[in-house]
């Protein structure tokens, strides 16, 4: 009996260090981003991009839900904030060396 309290707590320490160590990505109305394709894995290609190109967010939904626009045809739709990147505009890599 005190061994499955035992387990419970070390259980129950896991996911605090877990939860804690997620990182919750938010996004703002007019910002770009990029989706995440899941079903892109079928395909061959190892370095393939499995984000698609810059989406606008559009609304905002509480709890992690999305509305973005697809700027090519105006097309509006709802999807998980998990499957979004940040996408970064004018992005360039400095050489240090």
């Amino acid at each position: 009996m005190m061994h499955m309290k035992i387990q419970e707590f070390i259980k129950a320490r896991i996911k605090e260090f877990h939860d804690k160590k997620i990182l919750r990505k938010t996004f703002n109305v007019c910002q770009k981003v990029l989706l995440y394709n899941f079903r892109l894995h079928l395909f061959p290609g190892k370095l393939r991009s499995r984000c698609s190109d810059p989406f606008i967010v559009k609304y905002v939904y509480p709890y992690g839900a999305y509305d973005i626009e697809n700027p090519k045809n105006d097309n509006v739709f709802k999807v998980n904030g998990h499957r979004l990147n940040v996408y970064f505009d004018n992005f360039s890599v400095e050489n240090d060396y």
